[in-house]
């Protein structure tokens, strides 16, 4: 894989491995800034260049990045599900949306990643209710299902949250009391 600033692939593994500690250890936020470092020892990459995404695409560096991404989109879940203030504050809104943008490039990076399509579909499902992320969330629910490194146990799981969600999707309505339908 490609390293940038001169690293080399057992730094930016044994970072990674510092921040799997401090996610066990619950550190949430220690984790995320630490999966945040060892994606910052990785050449960089924009994720609103859809060429250099298609050119990385299903390598090993878009898999240990999409890995990365989706380990800190978790501590990033954690972070908005354990807020002082609750699931409905600002800060919880926040950590949600962070974990929706890492999940979503994960899965974008590397498609075939049950866990990253998984996460994006808690993160929607995380923040205020509307029926386009309700909506979102049921398909990135619906493309972790369809992953070949989808475990058995996880399956489970996935498609209890996505009844959850679909359920949500169809009771959630958007539209504001002033408007009739025709």
């Amino acid at each position: 894989p490609t390293m940038g600033k001169g690293a080399k692939m057992g730094d930016v593994e044994t970072v990674k491995a510092a921040a799997t500690e401090l996610y066990k250890e619950a550190k949430h936020e220690e984790a995320a800034a630490k999966y945040g470092e060892a994606l910052g020892l990785m050449k960089e990459l924009d994720p609103d260049d859809d060429d250099e995404i298609d050119a990385v695409r299903g390598t090993p560096d878009a898999k240990l990045r999409a890995i990365m991404l989706s380990n800190r989109a978790q501590c990033y879940l954690k972070m908005g599900e354990n807020v002082a203030e609750g699931i409905e504050s600002k800060e919880a809104r926040r950590a949600f949306m962070k974990a929706n943008i890492d999940a979503g490039f994960a899965a974008e990076l590397y498609p075939e990643y049950a866990k990253a399509h998984y996460r994006k579909g808690l993160s929607l499902l995380g923040m205020p209710e509307t029926q386009q992320r309700s909506k979102e969330a049921v398909h990135a629910l619906e493309a972790a299902l369809k992953c070949p490194d989808m475990p058995q146990d996880m399956a489970s799981e996935v498609n209890q949250v996505l009844e959850y969600a679909q359920k949500r999707r169809f009771e959630a309505v958007d539209m504001p009391g002033n408007c009739a339908v025709q």
